[in-house]
């Protein structure tokens, strides 16, 4: 089958969306399929060719489209006051790329065409008058659900009033393009029943991401490390949120039990602010962007995930489990994971118990292995990306 894949975010640098995008793409190909990628390049992602392995370049095909998604406060204040729809979700909506979609339709035989997230859908009247065949719709979160979070959690009153407003305004948007697919493929089973709650009548089957594990450099012998790491973009809220909590409410009581214990944080994009509020922190090292985060994770300790607010699937503790890492985690950031707490990732959903786990998992290196080698056997069992893509193709026809 030939497959038309349509995406908001290009190759690299890699974060858990790019990663899912590209992930299913050589699930399909893995199937006997080929795909066509046509993406967004912005200032934040860009497409790079050595992101694709050599088995796959002869049945992929990527083409970036270049989008402006640079962030004016004109637009913004003036799409507030006198627009209803979500700027967020508008700077996605491009002619330029709405021209690509159509000429490349028009050209040559789909199959389907997969629309990835949200603001992908925003084309799909515009696909429907030029596409007569199978529309997929693969949300990799529920957008409005993630701002609803963010307005709870910030201080600042401007910002609760505006993540108000644009949660509402991604709502409205989410139910106005409700059952315009034919199918929907939620990443989690979380999402697969909030979909179901909003009015979603369309056939359902949930794809998560998958890794392949051939790729993987699994690490053949345990090796123990004291240290705790944060790895995943700085630029985005949730993510901020959550480290500044553990920072506050956890990190000087595990060193007054563990002084020699450090803090590893990893992540593109880290606002100025950010880093100025990092240093002088105790026992903290702010790492920044790195170039493999595989190797990363391998060569230091305990993955912590402190995330209070976003939906969809976390791709860094999959990531994670495939490289047979112990993880911390609050429950809502190992939402769409069939785990066992305390057996294959430890659940801490607060500052005492994050303490009190990471501290027990710096103390007991036998817990530390048993607990990685379970979270791989997890995840090759629920997350091998040929295994998923295949599925969902059976599941289309």
């Amino acid at each position: 089958m030939n497959i038309l894949q349509l995406a908001n975010k290009a190759t690299s640098p890699p974060d858990g969306g790019t990663l899912a995008i590209l992930s299913f793409a050589k699930g399909f190909v893995k199937n006997g399929h080929r795909v066509y990628l046509l993406n967004m390049e912005t200032y934040k992602h860009f497409n790079k060719s050595t992101v694709i392995n050599p088995e796959y370049k002869n049945e992929i095909t990527i083409e970036g489209i270049k989008i402006n998604t640079h962030i004016s406060i004109l637009k913004l204040v003036f799409n507030l006051f006198f627009s209803e729809k979500p700027y967020i979700a508008q700077r996605f909506f491009s002619k330029k790329y709405l021209k690509k979609l159509t000429a490349i339709v028009q050209s040559q035989p789909f199959d389907f065409i997969q629309i990835e997230g949200l603001y992908m859908l925003q084309y799909i009247h515009a696909i429907k008058k030029i596409f007569s065949g199978h529309i997929i719709y693969r949300p990799h979160n529920i957008e409005y659900k993630i701002w609803e979070r963010n307005s709870i959690e910030t201080k600042s009153f401007f910002k609760k009033l505006y993540f108000n407003i644009l949660a509402k305004r991604l709502k409205k948007l989410e139910l106005s393009l409700l059952n315009t697919y034919d199918y929907i493929l939620p990443i989690s089973p979380f999402d697969a029943e909030k979909y179901t709650a909003l009015g979603n009548t369309k056939p359902l089957h949930i794809a998560p991401f998958g890794i392949d594990f051939k790729k993987i450099p699994t690490p053949q012998e345990y090796k123990y490390h004291q240290n705790i790491i944060f790895i995943g973009a700085l630029d985005w809220i949730p993510n901020q949120n959550g480290l500044i909590w553990f920072i506050n409410k956890c990190w000087n009581k595990i060193l007054e039990t563990e002084a020699k214990t450090e803090l590893l944080i990893a992540g593109r994009n880290a606002p100025k602010w950010f880093i100025n509020y990092l240093q002088n922190k105790p026992a903290i090292k702010f790492i920044g962007e790195v170039e493999n985060a595989y190797d990363f994770m391998i060569n230091n300790g305990t993955l912590i995930v402190p995330l209070f607010s976003g939906s969809g699937l976390r791709v860094k503790i999959i990531e994670a489990m495939a490289l047979k890492k112990p993880i911390i985690s609050t429950s809502l950031g190992a939402e769409g994971i069939p785990y066992i707490d305390k057996k294959n990732i430890i659940i801490a959903n607060t500052g005492d118990e994050f303490v009190q786990e990471a501290i027990h998992l710096i103390q007991n290196k036998d817990t530390q292995k048993e607990i990685g080698e379970n979270a791989y056997n997890l995840a090759v069992t629920n997350f091998d990306v040929a295994k998923i893509a295949k599925e969902t193709i059976n599941f289309i026809k």
